[in-house]
């Protein structure tokens, strides 16, 4: 009479055990949340800035002031400078004053492009030309042109 021989439950389990903790590994080797929560970022910083450039050039146009190259409104003691009613971008100007930037959350300088900012996460030490993961602002150029925002997402890891 000959003895049927396989593997007992415990070996099966052990094994199936040790496959999924290599599985686990090898997954977070191969797939990174980080960048898709830069993207994900980015593209809600550009929804921000859309919501408040709509507010703003709502008080714009009720002001009368949508259709001039430079203005500025105050509402609650705030100074916004304007640009065709939207908010102009900047270190220091309508953007940055009306978004709240947390200490060390975003860096932001001119970009090559007059009349543009760029913006970009706080956790990218290098700079957004060279990271290739910003959100560029260009002002708007005209009565009636809203500002333009291009995402760059290339460099994001």
């Amino acid at each position: 009479m000959t003895k049927a021989r396989g593997f007992t439950l415990i070996e099966l389990v052990i094994v199936i055990v040790l496959l999924g903790i290599l599985g686990v590994l090898a997954a977070s080797k191969m797939i990174s949340l980080r960048k898709e929560s830069l993207v994900s970022t980015l593209y809600g910083m550009r929804s921000a800035i859309e919501a408040v450039g709509q507010q703003t050039y709502a008080l714009a146009a009720v002001r009368g002031l949508e259709n001039s190259a430079s203005a500025s409104v105050v509402n609650n003691t705030q100074t916004i400078p304007l640009v065709y009613g939207y908010p102009a971008g900047g270190v220091s100007a309508g953007l940055s004053s009306l978004i709240e930037f947390p200490a060390g959350d975003w860096h932001q300088r001119a970009s090559v492009y007059a009349g543009a900012w760029v913006y970009w996460h706080g956790t990218l030490q290098e700079d957004a030309g060279v990271g290739q993961c910003y959100l560029r602002y260009r002002q708007a150029t005209a009565a009636g042109k809203k500002p333009v925002m291009d995402i760059e997402t290339s460099g994001c890891k």
